[in-house]
C-alpha cells in the first residue's frame, strides 16, 4: 500500500513540476513583412499597417486575437470578416466564405520591435 502512495505523490509531484506557469510566456505580439507589420496593441487587439490598407482605408485594419497556437497565432477582422493566422514565416488569410480555403498571404517573421516602432 505505501508503494502505491510513494508511485501516486511522485506521479503528482511530477505533474507539478511540469506546470504551464513554468512555460516561458509567449511574446510573439509584431510580425513584419516587406511593406507592413501586424501588431498586437496594449489593450489587446491587433492591427495591421501597410501601404495599400492605409491608402484604401485612411487607417490600420483591426484584428481581435481569437487563438494562439505554438505554430500561429490567429486573427480575425469582424468588419471585413477575414481570419489571419500569422506563423512563423508567413500569413495565411480566410474569408467567411463557402470555399474554406486557406491562401498564403505574405512572407515575414516574428520580431521584437525596436524602440519607437
Amino acid at each position: 500500500m505505501r508503494l502505491v502512495a510513494c508511485v501516486a505523490l511522485l506521479v503528482v509531484v511530477g505533474i507539478a513540476a511540469r506546470s504551464p506557469a513554468d512555460e516561458p510566456a509567449d511574446t510573439r505580439a509584431y510580425w513584419v513583412y516587406e511593406g507592413g507589420w501586424f501588431a498586437k496593441a496594449k489593450d489587446g487587439s491587433w492591427y495591421e499597417l501597410n501601404e495599400l490598407t492605409y491608402r484604401k482605408l485612411g487607417k490600420p485594419s483591426k484584428f481581435k486575437e481569437t487563438d494562439r497556437t505554438k505554430e500561429y497565432v490567429a486573427l480575425y477582422d469582424a468588419e471585413r470578416k477575414v481570419t489571419i493566422r500569422i506563423y512563423a514565416e508567413y500569413t495565411a488569410v480566410h474569408t467567411d466564405g463557402p470555399t474554406g480555403a486557406w491562401a498564403k498571404l505574405a512572407q515575414g517573421r516574428w520580431k521584437t520591435p525596436a524602440a519607437g516602432e
